[in-house]
Parts: C-alpha cells; structure tokens; sequence
C-alpha cells in the first residue's frame, strides 16, 4: 500500500527536483541493462562454443564411409592335401574364425540380445530406455539391469575405437559422443532394410566378442568350450556363451564355472520374459549339468595343445617370406597378416606319406643304440642377492674336471642324466641359497632328419625335424634350419655334375686315382690304402672315389665354377672360402641343409628343372581371395635333360647290388644298403670324417628323399680312439629304404625317362675315346665298355693308354704311387671296419692350405664301393 503522507509526497517531489538523483536513477538503469546484455551474450557465446565443440567432435568422428565395423583379425588356418586342418595360425587377438548369419543358431542370437540389448531389433542404434535403465541400475547397485550401450555402439567401441582402452575421462566422453554418431549413422544406410542392417550388425557383433581362455568371437569359442561347430549348439550351451561377454575371464566357464551359471541363469531368465523361449525350455536348459561337459572338453583341449609340426614351422617362415618377395610387404606387415589376416593357406603336406616319415623316423627298432644329451638351465639366487645361471656346459665341465670322467656329453639314459644333474646341483646350493628356477630334458640321439619331395613340382609332402618329442613351435628344426658338412654328396653338384654339363666331360672321362697333392695337402680315397689308376667318371659317382672327384674339379674346371653350379641348384651357405679343391668332397664352411641338398638332387631327378622346395599351393585372403598360386610357378632350366640322365644312370648303377668292386669284397655298399625291389632308384650318399654325419639322397621316378643322421653337438657315431659307439653309419640307410619302400606301395615302376640326345657308344674305359686293338687285348681283360653319351660328345679321337698288345702307358710321375714293378694294379684288402660299413676315419686330416672348411672325408663308406681285384667295369645296358 502506497504512503501518501505530506512527508512522502514532499520527499518524491524533491527527488524529481534533484539532478543528482536523476543521474544515479539513469546509471543504475545502464549497468542494469549492460548487465542483462552482458549475461546473454555469454549464454549466446557458451551455446556456440558448446555446439562448436559438439559440432568438432563429430566432426572429428572416422569417416562413416571409410570404417570397417567388423573385426579385421582372424586366425589362419592350414589345410592338407586332404584338406584337413593341420595347424591355426594365431597372434594376440586374433584367434578368431569367421561365422556366417545363416550359421547362427537363433537360440545364440537371442540370448545376446535378450541379456545385452533387448530392443536391440526396434532401435535405430541408440536407446533411451537402456540407458535410463542402466542408471536405474548403477543407482540401485541392480546387476540385471544391463548396460546403456546398444549391441551397434558395443561393435563400434570394441572395432573402430580399439575396446576403449587407455582413455581418460575427456576422452572417454567424446568416444561415447561418436559412437553414439556413428551408430546413428549405421543404422540408417541408405539402400538397405532394418533387417539386412540388424543381421549385419549381430553377426560381426558375434564375430568380435571375446569370449575368453584366448577365444575371440563365438565359433572358436564354440569348438574351445564344447568341441562342435557352432550351428549344433544347444540353448543351454548359447546362454553359457552369452554369459562371458561382460567378463570374459571372470565368467570364463571353464575356471569359474559358477559365476558364469549365475549369468547364465539370468540370461535364461531375461529370455523367457522377452518371450524367446517358454518355460518347458528354460527349465530343461536351467537342469542341464553344461558345465561337467565343458570341463570333459577342456582336458581333451588340454591335451591336444602341442606345438606346430615341423611342416607348419617351416611352412610360415616361407609364407612370411614370400608374402614379402611377391607382393612386397614388409616382414612385420607379411607376419600380422600370416598370423590374424583370416589366411587360408592349402599346403603341400601329404598326411598318408607324413605319417609314414614319423612312424619310422621315430621307431626305436631303426637305431641299434639310444643315447641322450641334455638341456639344462638352472638358477640360483644367493644370500647377498647375487643371481647365478647354470647350464649342462657346466654339468659336462664338473663331470670332467671335478668328476674325472671322459664324457662326450651323451648320457646312456635319462634317469643316468637326472641323476648327475642332481649331484651337480648338491654341491652348488647352500642352505641359504633360493632356487628361482630349473628345466631339464634330454634329446635322443643319435638324431634325423628327413625331407620327401615331389621332385616334378618342388612340393614337400613330408618333413621330419628329428626324431622324439617335439616341444616348442619354432624349435630346432634339422631338415631347414641345420646346416650340417654333406660328404660325398657334394661330389655330384660341384664336380661331377658341372663337368658335364658346361665343360666337355663324359662318364667316360677318365681321372688317374693315385695319391694327388695340391699345395701342401696331398688327397686320399676314403678306404684306408691303394689306389685304382685311371677311373671313370661313372666310377667316381657309383665308387665315390674323392680322388677323382677332386681332379674333376680342378682339371675339368674350377672351384669357382663349382661352387657357381651348386648355387645354381639352390645351395645359398657358400662363402668365397669355399672355393677350393675340398669342395668336390663337402669341405665347406658351414654345410648345407636338408632341405636344399634334396632340393638340389630334386632337380637331377626331374631332368634337369630347378623346382624351389614349396610347402604350399596357394594362400587366399579372407574373401576367398587368391594371394599367392605356387602352382602357377614356372620350373628353371638348371642342366641339360641330357646331363640328368646321364648323372641318374651312374647313380641308379651305384645302387645295385651286384656292382662289381662290392660283389668281389662281398660287401654290401651304403647305397645298395638302401636300395628295395620293385622301383627304379638312383642315390648317392655321403660320410664325413669319423662318421660325424652321414646322408643319402636318393629318388624315384615319383619322389626324392633325403635323409641326414648325426648328434646335435657332433659327436661321432663311431669315435674310434675311445671306442665308443654313438649309432654306426648305417641306419639311416635302412630308415630311407623303409620309408621309401612304403611310400611307393601299389605305384608302378614307370622307370626314368630317357631324353632325346642320349646316345650309345663303345669307348676304352681309360682314356675314354675309341676303343683300338690294344684295348681290347689288355691282359686283364677288355677295357672296352659301351656308354650313355649326350649327342656331339662320343670322342672322336682314338685311345692312346694302350699301346697295341694291350699295355697301359701310365705318366712317369704318376706309375710308382699306383703300380708294382710288373705293372699290376695294387689293392688294398679291406679292413674289419670297412667291411662292417663304417667309414675310414680322418682321410682329409685338414683342409688344403688354402681351404677355409671344416675336416671331411668325403667318402661315403665302404658302401661307396672298395677296389676290386677285378677292374672291368660293368657294361652299360641300354
């Protein structure tokens, strides 16, 4: 109520009277306004910085266009010849197989969206009503309620923003901001129904998943938890699936199997109030006993974890490899791919002939001796906080030292092993010692290797790293990853083979054998004494006469060029130091492989063609794709057919039984050693000095198979200055006759192919030309022999050995090393040990002065043929 007493009006009418009173009104009324405007410009400016902001981070969201919002990482799997999987190839991450929609049981489906996103088939990517119900939840501590996230924007965190991980508060608002974008904007792609988007969407969703025990998405974890596919689970078994998804490792069902069935009973519950089941289902699936299934499924999971073959190691690093040289990729991407690209790779494995290679390369009855060495690695933490690490080099140097005993490092048994390990380790540890750690085992020796190739396309059916358990993938493989000395082997590749081939040879060409010396090495045969005089070619092979190999190389050409021609045949461990005359006998500096040495006897086999060993046929991508076709390969023109041929034929001589230098000793050579009825063979094996390895490489019309047999740490099989005895010289022999005889089953001898340009003619066995009288009329009998020739190579030139009543001209320098004063031959007689098939022991003592490789025999045993009485050659058949 208003004040109308004459003391009021009088005041009002003096105010209106004064200026300054009317001033202050008025400036009052200013900041008043400014004021106002002032607040409404912040708000205006905070609107626009917010929507600016807002505006920036969706901006700022991928690309709708350009993201993938299924998961990109998959495991690859390998297939046999008969398609079955043989090895899963996973990284971190990655171990996941795709599954199709039409794949997907319903129950599966359901119970994903009926326990994470129930209105997951009505939303357009985001739900009010789920997050205001997750609130609900998070308010009232609620475990049922569920999550605000849709099953899209799920997908969208777990696919495009990485899972989420490693952010902070900011940032873990402005990834929920995009997703909830980018599941709008998903849900609502043009050109496509709600349906077809919904089904997209749930099954890279159940392709994503991480389902625990190191399963990703639900057909892995399917097979992992119950060993079926997922299309045959039943409800019982999708709502255990459905169940991990909050906590993959808490609610794993295998280690916490009754928190998972309390999820799991929620989940049926949330199903049968959406409406998805009835109540007969959800109490059959509520009283099914799951989980006494998954953990059956476990132990057999458990069991059937082992490590990848031998095949499957090296069949990786030669995808690696050539995902890098054909499409040029960098090593890191060529190996994320291998390993979670989704690769489908189709081997070259043959599980009928792989299965063959390990039933006898890891049968006891094919060795005659069972050692073991030792892997030991044991530490120690003192009082003082020092930390000491033991290995079996200590154990062998306490053993020899301390102990007093002459050990070569081969133990008769395990228990024998375990026990000197213990006595080790009762000196080493005090009682304030702690021991932090110890592994042991013991490796069988002597030790294998074996590689079965198709030599017509290069392709491995067959590996075997060695013999025993294998216990790591990527372990010591001894058929690729070994280089080990080749022997006699090598006297095919870089002395024999190119001498005929490049630089005018024949087996017909002759090589006096007497005791050669280069520089201040003087070269002997691998048996003990004696030499033979002038010796074919084709005596060199089926004999495996080091003399004459080794002045093939440096008569007929070089060691440079020998050394060229192996390489050509896909031998890649030469050095320069390797380029000299031991070469022709295996002296090398750090040996070969398997893998390449049958590899390069492969390409004898298939007439001349280099085939680069393959382990598979094609790779495809995840789409079905083809990456890379093997098949497509062409094969390169290594050596003549004609070459081939010719160096079969000498080596398919060597191992027939009744060669005339081993049938006048009655000694069974290494090469007849393997040699089986009913097929057409041809071999050549190799010795290195005191038996330290032995090969044979050997083929058939159909296969070639190389076989290397050794200890790991070089002993010898047969040290002959102790006596002791490591494994002889021969069994490896009877596991490449085994094995081959029983990959050839029920397959016809077809015999080896003879090219065109092979002819037929009659030459002195001597000189190697035209055979005269004087040939014919040697006293000791015909030297004249009928040979295999490539077309423009028979000679042309007479024989001037003989003079015309059959004498041989021997050189002066040369007649007192091979011959007696009457001109007779000198033989030696073959030793117990030589008729026993071992070989002579240190022929090469050393390399020659200029030769860098280790100390060779070059021989391959007395199997390699000792000097007969009788010197005629066999003649050739046709």
């Amino acid at each position: 109520m208003k004040n109308y007493s004459r003391f009021n009006v009088d005041k009002t009418l003096y105010e209106m009277d004064n200026t300054k009173v009317k001033l202050g009104h008025s400036i009052a009324h200013v900041i008043q306004m400014a004021l106002l405007i002032l607040v409404l410009c912040l708000c205006l400016l905070g609107a626009a910085m917010g929507f600016g902001m807002f505006r920036g981070i969706l901006d700022s969201a991928p690309d709708i266009d350009t993201i993938h919002i299924g998961p990109t990482a998959y495991a690859s799997k390998v297939l046999d010849t008969d398609g079955n999987i043989t090895a899963t190839l996973v990284t971190a991450g990655s171990n996941r197989e795709r599954v199709s929609y039409e794949q997907l049981p319903e129950d599966l489906i359901n119970a994903f969206v009926a326990i994470e996103d129930e209105r997951f088939w009505q939303h357009n990517g985001i739900d009010l009503k789920s997050i205001l119900r997750a609130v609900r939840g998070v308010v009232s501590d609620d475990d049922s309620a569920g999550g605000g996230s849709t099953i899209t924007q799920q997908l969208i965190k777990n696919n495009v923003f990485g899972g989420g991980l490693h952010e902070g508060k900011f940032q873990r608002y402005v990834r929920k901001f995009q997703e909830q974008y980018l599941a709008l904007e998903i849900e609502n792609q043009p050109g496509l129904s709600k349906e077809e988007i919904k089904k997209s969407i749930i099954t890279e969703y159940l392709n994503t998943i991480n389902l625990g025990a190191n399963t990703l998405g639900v057909k892995v974890a399917a097979r992992r938890y119950f060993n079926k596919e997922v299309s045959d689970l039943t409800l019982s078994e999708c709502t255990v699936i459905a169940s991990i998804t909050k906590n993959p490792s808490g609610l794993n069902p295998i280690t916490h199997p009754k928190r998972n069935a309390e999820r799991r009973a929620q989940v049926l519950k949330n199903m049968l109030e959406q409406g998805y089941i009835d109540e007969a289902q959800y109490t059959e699936a509520l009283a099914d006993d799951v989980y006494a299934r998954i953990q059956d499924v476990n132990v057999q999971k458990t069991a059937e974890n082992e490590p990848y073959s031998y095949f499957v190691d090296e069949l990786t690093a030669q995808a690696i490899q050539e995902l890098q040289d054909r499409l040029g990729y960098t090593k890191d991407k060529a190996t994320d791919l291998l390993y979670s690209g989704g690769l489908t790779i189709y081997s070259t494995q043959d599980p009928s002939l792989q299965s063959i290679v390990d039933e006898e390369v890891n049968n006891p009855d094919n060795y005659d001796t069972a050692k073991h060495s030792v892997t030991w690695r044991y530490t120690l933490k003192h009082d003082d906080g020092s930390i000491v690490n033991y290995s079996e080099k200590d154990l062998l140097r306490w053993m020899k030292e301390v102990k007093g005993i002459n050990f070569n490092g081969l133990f008769s048994s395990e228990d024998s092993a375990k026990s000197y390990v213990e006595q080790y380790k009762a000196e080493l540890v005090r009682d304030t010692d702690t021991e932090l750690g110890e592994q042991f085992f013991t490796t069988l020796e002597p030790q294998v290797s074996f590689v079965l190739m198709d030599p017509h396309t290069g392709q491995v059916r067959a590996i075997s790293g060695g013999r025993g358990d294998k216990r790591y993938s990527l372990s010591l493989n001894r058929a690729t990853g070994t280089l080990r000395q080749p022997g006699s082997t090598f006297k095919l590749i870089t002395s024999f083979a190119p001498a005929i081939d490049l630089y005018g040879a024949t087996l017909a060409t002759p090589f006096y054998d007497t005791a050669y010396t280069l520089g201040n090495k003087t070269f002997k045969n691998w048996y003990s004494s004696g030499f033979l005089g002038y010796q074919t070619i084709r005596d060199g092979i089926i004999y495996s006469l080091n003399i004459i190999a080794v002045r093939c190389l440096m008569e007929q050409l070089n060691p440079h060029e020998g050394r060229l021609y192996a390489e050509n045949l896909g031998i890649t461990s030469l050095l320069d130091s390797d380029e000299n005359p031991a070469l022709a006998l295996g002296g090398i500096t750090h040996g070969v492989t398997n893998l390449e040495l049958t590899q390069a006897f492969a390409t004898i086999a298939n007439g001349g063609q280099f085939n680069k060993a393959k382990f598979f046929t094609k790779i495809l991508d995840q789409e079905g794709n083809v990456l890379i076709d093997t098949t497509e390969d062409q094969p390169r023109q290594a050596m003549k057919a004609t070459t081939a041929f010719l160096l079969t034929d000498a080596m398919k001589q060597s191992m027939l039984p009744n060669r005339a230098y081993a049938a006048s000793l009655n000694v069974n050579s290494t090469s007849t050693r393997a040699h089986f009825d009913g097929m057409s063979l041809a071999g050549k094996s190799g010795t290195t000095t005191k038996d330290v390895d032995i090969w044979f490489v050997g083929y058939s019309p159909y296969y070639v198979g190389g076989i290397w047999g050794g200890c790991d740490e070089n002993q010898p099989l047969i040290d002959k200055a102790s006596g002791e005895y490591n494994g002889g010289a021969g069994f490896h022999k009877d596991i490449w006759r085994k094995i081959m005889s029983r990959v050839h089953e029920g397959l016809p001898d077809i015999g080896f192919t003879q090219p065109d340009g092979i002819v037929q003619a009659q030459v002195c066995r001597k000189s190697g030309k035209l055979p005269t009288s004087g040939c014919y009329a040697d006293y000791r009998g015909s030297s004249v022999i009928t040979e295999y020739f490539a077309e423009g190579t028979v000679p042309t030139t007479n024989c001037d050995r003989h003079t015309s009543w059959g004498s041989i001209i021997i050189p002066e320098d040369e007649k007192d090393l091979a011959y007696t004063d009457d001109g007779g031959f000198v033989f030696p007689e073959p030793t117990e040990a030589e008729t026993e098939e071992s070989s002579d022991d240190e022929v090469i003592d050393e390399g020659p002065a200029d030769a860098a490789g280790p100390v060779v025999s070059g021989g391959g045993g007395p199997g390699e043929g000792l000097p007969s009485r009788d010197i005629k050659a066999p003649v050739v058949e046709g």
